[in-house]
């Protein structure tokens, strides 16, 4: 028999947003718990390779897209010298703040009396797992309850091999120092166009590929088409219709890209120095011999009982965030962390938090944001609705704002969708510098089923 090393009330594997709080959450309630993850830094995609260093380098790229607009600033009394930018020592320091973030983290855990194993693990059977560390012989640890946080991966392109060169996922980019002088993008949903404004910013002449005819197929039509008239003004090039067929170094070192018009069928070469591929993400599992339990991915994905977040076939196993189904949010993976937690030894009912309507942004500039179900959702359910748009150019404040001098392209505006039967918000959708901060009072509109008061005129 396999020597057990440990027995703990409930394992975690898996230490990013949902991981942490699951932790977290469980050693506060008195479980003995432990928790196992594989990268050098705690924190999972969202602190390493995702949301962390996106929003980090969409900041910094950003100011200094604002130092470049010289004569605007100057104009208001602010005189400036020439400005650079420097990619090494930008990455030098986010890579510091993901290991500082990363340590509270660890410090919290080890405050909270959570062991942490520093490498991967897979199910030997429901209640056993087996832990790999660097220099150490492999070992199992048991446990009366697990939680899979293991977060997800980039999903790859038949024909477009990715080999953190030229060819790079969304991860590898965010860590790139150096500025591709061509950088294609290869999807364009919230990560690729994030990340497009990041070196577009930058000084990179930027492309974005997508086989369908419009861009965030989650987005409200209006406040996509909004999207893509804003970011062409600020010189990001969009081929859309068109699929990427595959792509290679040529013989002048140069990638080369085939590209297919998916209405024409016609074909051609599209030349770039990187080409990032961000054409969705999978749930993260191939690592934990799920077999051994008899289960597949899909059944895995699929089959969870949400009111306890567990596994229909082991209710001990909870699995939560990208492992599950619905958006890929650090929101959803706490909320359905804590509802984990609550479920073990609880014989009540548990309340479930909806993640049904997630406030989602766009951390361009200005930001996009929106929450709630968008106008081609309401048409296909056929639920009558009215309609109510604002601009904010009509508040003083906003004319104050230097970033509104820099966009003269698109007029940053706010649209609210109502049920016409009983007035409830539906859906709020906008274009603004704030939108991040805006989001917060339309999310608790949109969750609660609050009612607008208010006169519509002409369906607008």
């Amino acid at each position: 028999m396999e020597n057990i090393v440990a027995v703990y009330d409930l394992l975690v594997i898996g230490c990013g947003p949902g991981g942490f709080t699951a932790a977290m959450q469980a050693s506060q309630t008195g479980l003995h718990t432990a928790c196992v993850d594989q990268r050098a830094s705690l924190g999972g995609t969202y602190f390493v390779n995702g949301a962390v260093p996106s929003k980090t380098l969409l900041d910094e790229s950003y100011l200094y897209r604002l130092l470049q607009q010289r004569e605007q600033i100057e104009e208001r009394g602010v005189k400036l010298l020439s400005a650079k930018f420097d990619m090494r020592a930008a990455q030098s320091a986010l890579k510091h703040n993901i290991e500082e973030l990363g340590n509270v983290y660890k410090r919290e855990l080890s405050k909270n009396n959570v062991t942490v194993y520093k490498g991967t693990a897979a199910f030997e059977d429901s209640h056993r797992v087996k832990i790999a560390q660097q220099g150490v012989d492999e070992f199992i640890v048991e446990a009366k309850y697990i939680v899979v946080a293991t977060g997800s991966a980039v999903i790859e392109c038949p024909g477009v091999v990715i080999d953190d060169d030229k060819i790079v996922s969304s991860d590898k980019a965010l860590s790139l120092d150096y500025i591709p002088s061509r950088f294609t993008i290869m999807g364009g949903g919230t990560i690729g166009l994030e990340i497009a404004c990041i070196f577009n910013n930058l000084g990179s002449r930027v492309t974005i590929v997508e086989s369908q005819g419009e861009i965030c197929q989650n987005m409200d039509n209006e406040l996509a088409s909004a999207t893509k008239t804003l970011l062409q003004s600020q010189g990001i090039v969009f081929q859309l219709n068109t699929r990427v067929q595959f792509a290679k170094t040529d013989s002048a070192g140069q990638l080369s890209v085939t590209l297919i018009d998916k209405l024409s069928k016609k074909t051609h070469i599209h030349h770039c120095d990187v080409l990032m591929v961000s054409i969705g993400r999978r749930p993260l599992l191939k690592d934990l011999d799920i077999s051994n339990i008899g289960l597949d991915e899909r059944d895995f994905v699929e089959n969870v009982d949400v009111q306890t977040q567990s596994l229909l076939k082991y209710p001990h196993i909870k699995p939560i965030g990208d492992v599950t189904l619905g958006p890929m949010l650090a929101l959803k993976a706490e909320q359905q962390a804590i509802r984990a937690i609550q479920s073990i030894g609880c014989t009540e009912s548990i309340e479930t938090s909806s993640c049904g309507f997630p406030p989602n942004v766009l951390y361009c500039q200005p930001q996009i944001g929106w929450v709630g179900r968008t106008e081609e959702e309401l048409a296909e359910s056929r639920i009558p609705y009215q309609k109510g748009k604002a601009f904010f150019s009509q508040n003083v404040r906003y004319n104050t704002l230097l970033s509104q001098k820099e966009n003269t392209t698109i007029s940053s505006f706010i649209k609210v969708l109502i049920d016409s039967r009983n007035m409830k918000i539906l859906g709020v959708h906008m274009i603004n510098d704030d939108a991040n901060e805006l989001l917060s009072q339309a999310s608790m509109a949109v969750s609660l089923g609050l009612t607008a008061r208010c006169s519509i005129g002409n369906g607008e």
